[in-house]
């Protein structure tokens, strides 16, 4: 197994050999999610949204928010969040590979990401990616490509 690992603004995050099977999706999908709970003492806020498009190689990107200034880069107050977002679009990929589906082929812009300054943690961030790539990388979603 490939150890992955989320460089900021890094594009390409991993390649494979045209030896190595792998999925793709069949389409380009957009997802997005919100995690809110306003409870007294529990209080959570995550919003991810994410556009997952297939591409015609075995590379995976991954693209944080908007264009500003000729690059793409996550405004500072949301840059942890966009961080937690790749870091598990990444361990999501490596669990799928260990599941024996290769994952390649594939761009993600995340198209929204919003930060509570109090009720947001990493872990509500985690959850809310999780949840789109659930209902990404699935059989219904995806195909194999040779």
């Amino acid at each position: 197994m490939q150890m992955l690992r989320c460089v900021p603004h890094q594009r390409v995050l991993l390649a494979t050999t045209p030896a190595q099977p792998s999925w793709r999706l069949k389409q380009t999908i957009i997802e997005y999610e919100r995690y809110v709970r306003q409870i007294p003492n529990t209080e959570r806020f995550a919003i991810v949204g994410m556009r997952l498009i297939p591409q015609p190689n075995r590379l995976i990107s991954f693209r944080d928010l908007a264009l500003r200034d000729g690059r793409f880069l996550a405004f500072d107050e949301l840059r942890w969040a966009v961080h937690v977002v790749g870091q598990t679009l990444i361990n999501v990929l490596a669990e799928q590979q260990v599941q024996g589906r290769l994952i390649t082929g594939l761009h993600c812009d995340i198209t929204a990401c919003v930060v509570h300054p109090v009720d947001s943690a990493e872990r509500h961030f985690v959850q809310t990616t999780r949840t789109i790539l659930e209902r990404c990388f699935n059989d219904a979603q995806l195909e194999q490509f040779e």
